[in-house]
């Protein structure tokens, strides 16, 4: 599966837009989700920051492309995710969240190190 993530930074490049979300409420997590039929990565991730949280964001550049293996996924199969990630450029709107798979979303600072919900999202707050 193909899983796109987005950074958004503050004005002062000190914190990023991170979401807490409802399936796995600890920790945070970056805003995105999975590429669907037809849509290319950087569509995915201006979708996916409109519906979780109600802003207009544009794809600036790639920040990365990784792997993950999922032993267990949901249906109790081995899966591999690729995902790539992008920094992404504030347009309009206001933050809203929908209250059903986003329960909030603030700017978050990097330092110190945040709590991600899953080790790869740590990995890349680490590297950040």
């Amino acid at each position: 599966m193909l899983n796109t993530f987005g950074l958004l930074w503050d004005d002062n490049h000190q914190a990023l837009l991170l979401e807490q979300r409802a399936d796995i409420p600890d920790g945070w997590s970056f805003p995105g989700g999975f590429v669907e039929f037809g849509e290319s990565p950087d569509q995915t991730i201006v979708r996916e920051f409109k519906e979780e949280l109600s802003i207009d964001v544009e794809v600036q550049q790639m920040f990365e492309i990784g792997s993950t293996v999922n032993l267990h996924n949901s249906w109790g199969d081995a899966q591999e995710n690729v995902s790539m990630g992008f920094i992404v450029k504030y347009l309009a709107g206001d933050i809203k969240v929908d209250g059903v798979e986003t329960l909030s979303a603030e700017f978050v600072p990097i330092d110190p190190e945040p709590k991600m919900f899953v080790p790869s999202a740590q990995t890349n707050i680490h590297r950040i």
